[in-house]
């Protein structure tokens, strides 16, 4: 009798002991629900490596599953910010590397947001809105900061429509606003002016929208085309031309990111 009362001690004991390996730590299964919600998977920034493994760090970056990517730093010095990175149409990543490290030492909360550049600019902004909203919701934040770049600009434009009264200000950096040709032809939902511009969705005054342009001449992406994809009117709140040259190279499509996201910050590099 004795041993059966030993042996359903031992069987109670033992399933404590499991359902408590299985709950784990409370807070990091309200972490692990938060990243499985928002599609957020976390990265050291320090992984990240520039100079001559730049081309590799891109690659390693762009590697990441689509949704948010959390580049993290061991000392967050500005939680009260969120900064969020869109890249490009069939970008290779590397044009991130140096600007997104600079970021991440700058600021507390540091995102890279991967996408499917075969879906339409809209879609694919109601999805990064969305997902905006949610990281709002679960922090603190004061202010969100938005950075896209060439086909990304197209996105966080389409998505400053959703983000009124979160404080949002969106960066569009080298991004062919008006609209490219062929690469929108299977895009039912999106319409055009008389001019034969994109029409975007109207936004709030409390969200801050500035273009950073390419010189038309010397945007590889841009070079060849007859006019401007960049030139269009909408109510930007401030228009930054870009040099032609930076640290004494062509400023071209890609290093644009370099150039304003440490400018962002105070690391402004030379002409």
């Amino acid at each position: 009798m004795n041993t059966i009362k030993t042996l359903k001690y031992i069987v109670i004991i033992l399933g404590f002991i499991i359902i408590q390996a299985c709950a784990g730590n409370p807070h990091e299964d309200s972490v692990l629900d938060r990243i499985r919600e928002n599609q957020i998977t976390r990265m050291d920034v320090n992984l990240l490596v520039d100079g001559t493994e730049i081309q590799s760090a891109g690659l390693e970056l762009m590697s990441s599953p689509i949704g948010m990517l959390e580049l993290s730093l061991e000392d967050n010095l500005n939680d009260s910010v969120l900064a969020i990175a869109v890249h490009g149409y069939q970008s290779q990543g590397y044009e991130w590397i140096t600007g997104l490290k600079n970021l991440a030492e700058h600021f507390g909360s540091v995102f890279f947001f991967r996408y499917d550049w075969e879906q339409c600019p809209d879609l694919i902004a109601a999805d990064l809105a969305t997902q905006i909203l949610a990281l709002k919701k679960a922090s603190a934040y004061e202010k969100i900061i938005l950075f896209g770049h060439s086909y990304g600009g197209l996105v966080v434009t389409f998505a400053a429509s959703e983000l009124d009264n979160l404080n949002a200000e969106i960066n569009v950096i080298a991004a062919p606003l008006s609209g490219y040709p062929e690469l929108f032809d299977d895009c039912a939902t999106l319409t055009y002016d008389e001019n034969d511009k994109l029409i975007y969705p109207k936004w709030e005054q409390s969200v801050r929208v500035i273009q950073h342009k390419t010189v038309h001449a010397q945007d590889g992406a841009f070079r060849e085309l007859a006019s401007d994809p960049q030139e269009i009117d909408l109510p930007f709140e401030r228009i930054q031309e870009l040099p032609p040259t930076m640290d004494g190279h062509r400023l071209g499509h890609n290093w644009s990111v370099s150039w304003v996201l440490d400018q962002y910050i105070g690391k402004p590099h030379r002409y």
